[in-house]
């Protein structure tokens, strides 16, 4: 099982988009939080 390093990106990511969302609209925080972990390839 090979994870790339993408999910150390994706963190990093995240925390940012909460910083701003939390500001402006949090429901938005659970759809981006969805979408990104599904961008995490799974290489079996």
């Amino acid at each position: 099982q090979q994870q790339p390093q993408q999910q150390q990106q994706q963190q990093q990511q995240q925390k940012q988009q909460q910083q701003q969302q939390q500001q402006q609209q949090p429901q938005k925080q659970q759809r981006q939080r969805q979408q990104q972990p599904q961008q995490q390839p799974q290489q079996q």
